[in-house]
């Protein structure tokens, strides 16, 4: 089945149907032999996501949670959405056939339905965009306010915590009740220029959330939602164009614990009754008896009404060494495990929901999931337990926003997941939340920074084969003659590519770890410097890298690959290395991060050294760190932990390890005070090299790449992504320089040819996006 995912553009063959969703059936048919040709076939409409790009606008946007409006009707979050009627059109004349937006579940208040806006929503879309249109409807399933009254118990409590049944049921509904998860002084609302409707009810300082994620009678009250909407979706009459169904929930829908992202306030962390008993629970099956639950968790009085959660502020801020930082002690056992808990009780809502999808439709199901790479606090939001997912019948696809860092044209665009690793198993759909010119945050300043993005996230998506979707959250950020045609371009080119079966041309492997979230406290600091912006200086060392995560070492092909620069790798058991090692190029250079395998069963940085052959010795931070290189050339890196920053002022400089030459290691790169920051030895055939203050730059990332022989096919300084089928280039500055290819290419942007050999020239903050000549 991958294999011919991976080989077919469901568009892109010529055949004489009279619908897309026909010319769907009739390659299904031809792939699968046995195929019945029905559409709505899960496996199938996964081909469709893979293969073709959707469009996602705000036509019938709900406000969530569900709340009735001045007139009794479902509250809507825009005061006109007429023209996202035209943006569907554009969208379908510009090839996008698929299509999404936000539909309301009808679920209004305990046991109250109405699908008065969820059929306008249909009808509207269908009406401007076609009935040949594909749809993917994304479904909101938090409960409505008035259910937290009469399910108190099942409700969300923030730190402190300590309410009883009856005061929760008096704050629900109250100025005291938050309903978005997040701080909105003007309530859940869109700007007014951009036709959005003012909320009149602040959410701020709120006692109690919305459902905990744990709660039985949520899945039971919102399965129960889902099922009514989806039989009226399939026994009416645009079933033949839902092809999949999209579950949210939680922060945005993004299936995200309420308040985890909030960065500056720790009132977070979920105290309500019920979910404190499923808490106990869990940790009562983990342990075997309550005896083994009171000691590992140091509560021996504990019992299924009394269990006490670590404090926020013991999970985050407070620590003094770096055994506390890695949560070294006993006592930090309990906060790996309700991390832990947060995240299986998470993925078997996501689980939970498909299946229902699976079992009323037969159609493909997802959701939003896995934000390591760019939410510091991914354990406590869920969002690190791939694994369950990725093994579930139930779900066929799942999905994250771009990111939004280093993605201004001249940069190297981030993800906040890495997109290869779930399409090992799934499918994953990137949401290209580009933020035009036209938009009301805009990244780019003109028509040409915008051409820059569009294209860079395209290419970004083609090398990961990921399926995507353009997503226009303002209203009105492609809604230019220029822009459309570009995106006209974007689906030529996606055609082209998408008909070739690819093959890896990346010689560079970016690992990260899921699993190291739960080892370590989050640090918004730490996460930007070592995952964020050390991802994106590679990437724009102009060489491709490929992404995939600790975890799926063991099972893909890793002969091609010269170097792997291991990012957050805080725990890699001897065991997984002793399964990882011998797949990798016995002459392959592998780059360590930060604290790389500090963890095994326990914390102890001295065993890492069998791992990495590098000697770490804790030292502690400075307010301002300067590394200086050794080579004389007087360059310098630093960090200044002190200065002001969107991150928490009450964090503290991340602890930080320096490398012990003793063991023959070369220092690189010195501290102020004279500790080795980066450092290099050879072992068994393999140069590694060690990075401790994670602030190198691209060209030192290119320097270690060159010396590994490693074929780059553009200037340091690049962003470049790249497979067999096309290779994209996205430069800073401007670069004039030799193209390091065989063959002939067309740029697709430009449709001019270039070879292999010819010196061209890339303005600042421009793109380069070559296709093989057939």
């Amino acid at each position: 089945m991958k294999n011919s995912m991976l080989a077919t553009a469901i568009f892109s063959i010529a055949c004489a149907c009279a619908s897309p969703a026909n010319c769907i059936a009739e390659q299904a048919r031809a792939e699968n032999p046995d195929a019945s040709g029905n559409l709505t076939s899960g496996a199938r409409i996964k081909d469709a996501l893979q293969n073709n790009s959707v469009f996602w606008s705000r036509l019938g946007w709900p406000y969530n949670p569900p709340v009735a409006d001045e007139n009794g009707k479902t509250r809507m979050m825009l005061s006109d959405d007429s023209p996202e009627k035209k943006f569907h059109r554009d969208f379908m004349e510009a090839g996008i056939k698929i299509h999404s937006t936000i539909l309301f579940s009808g679920w209004m208040a305990p046991g109250k339905y109405d699908y008065s806006a969820t059929d306008k929503a249909l009808a509207d879309l269908f009406a401007a965009a076609g009935e040949s249109a594909l749809y993917i409807p994304r479904i909101k399933l938090d409960v409505p306010p008035a259910w937290c009254a009469e399910n108190p118990e099942d409700t969300t409590v923030y730190y402190p915590g300590g309410l009883s049944k009856g005061e929760i049921a008096e704050l629900a509904c109250t100025p005291a009740h938050d309903w978005l998860g997040m701080e909105y002084k003007n309530g859940y609302s869109t700007d007014t220029k951009m036709r959005g409707k003012k909320d009149p009810r602040p959410n701020v300082r709120g006692l109690i959330g919305l459902q905990s994620f744990s709660s039985e009678k949520w899945l039971r009250d919102a399965g129960e939602a889902l099922r009514r909407l989806i039989r009226r979706i399939e026994g009416g009459k645009y079933a033949k164009n839902v092809i999949a169904y999209h579950i949210a929930y939680g922060q945005c829908g993004e299936t995200s614990f309420w308040r985890g992202w909030e960065k500056n306030d720790y009132r977070f962390g979920d105290y309500g009754i019920n979910n404190l008993r499923a808490f106990y629970d869990w940790g009562i099956k983990k342990y075997g008896s309550r005896d083994a639950l009171a000691k590992a968790w140091k509560q021996p009085d504990i019992s299924r009404e009394n269990v006490k959660l670590p404090t926020p502020m013991r999970r985050e801020l407070h620590w003094n060494s770096h055994a506390d930082f890695f949560r070294a002690s006993e006592e930090d056992k309990i906060c790996m495990d309700y991390e832990k808990f947060c995240g299986e009780t998470n993925v078997r809502a996501i689980d939970y929901f498909s299946k229902i999808v699976k079992e009323e439709s037969g159609k493909a199901a997802g959701a939003f999931y896995g934000y390591y790479l760019y939410v510091p606090r991914a354990a406590y939001n869920g969002h690190v337990e791939f694994d369950a997912l990725l093994k579930s019948p139930n779900v066929d696809f799942l999905a994250s926003p771009k990111g939004y860092r280093n993605v201004a044209p001249g940069e190297s665009g981030m993800e906040q997941t890495p997109p290869m690793s779930i399409n090992l198993d799934k499918i994953f759909i990137d949401e290209l939340d580009v933020r035009t010119h036209l938009s009301l945050w805009p990244d780019a300043k003109n028509m040409e920074g915008t051409r820059t993005m569009l294209w860079r996230e395209f290419a970004k998506c083609m090398q990961s084969r990921s399926g995507f979707w353009w997503m226009d959250l303002h209203g009105g950020w492609f809604d230019s003659p220029e822009i459309m045609r570009e995106i006209e371009k974007i689906e030529a080119a996606a055609k082209q590519i998408r008909a070739k079966p690819p093959k890896r041309t990346a010689e560079v492997l970016i690992v990260s770890d899921n699993e190291s979230f739960l080892y370590s406290k989050p640090s918004w600091q730490l996460h930007r410097d070592l995952v964020v912006d050390t991802i994106s200086r590679i990437r724009m060392a102009g060489a491709p890298a490929d992404h995939y995560r600790l975890a799926d070492l063991g099972r893909i092909d890793l002969s091609g690959y010269k170097a792997a620069v291991f990012i957050n790798c805080v725990r890699i058991t001897d065991e997984r290395w002793a399964e990882i090692s011998p797949r990798l190029r016995p002459d392959a250079t592998l780059v360590w991060h930060y604290a790389p395998a500090v963890w095994g069963e326990k914390y102890d940085p001295a065993r890492g050294e069998k791992i990495t052959g590098f000697k770490l010795a804790e030292r502690k931070t400075r307010k301002v760190e300067t590394v200086e290189f050794a080579d004389g050339s007087g360059k310098k890196l630093s960090k200044d932990f002190s200065a002001p920053s969107s991150h928490n002022p009450l964090e503290k400089p991340y602890p930080t390890f320096s490398a012990d030459p003793s063991n023959g290691a070369e220092v690189l790169a010195k501290y102020s005070d004279g500790s080795a920051a980066f450092a290099k030895i050879r072992r068994g055939g393999r140069d590694s090299y060690f990075v401790s203050l994670p602030v190198l730059d691209s060209g030192s990332y290119r320097r270690i790449f060159d010396a590994a022989g490693i074929a780059s096919p553009a200037p340091a300084g690049c962003a470049v992504y790249a497979d067999s089928r096309l290779c994209g280039i996205f430069p800073k500055d401007a670069v004039k320089f030799k193209l390091p290819l065989k063959g002939e290419f067309r740029d697709a942007i430009t449709q001019k040819t270039l070879a292999g050999g010819e010196e061209i020239s890339i303005p600042a903050k421009g793109a380069l996006v070559l296709v093989p000549k057939e």
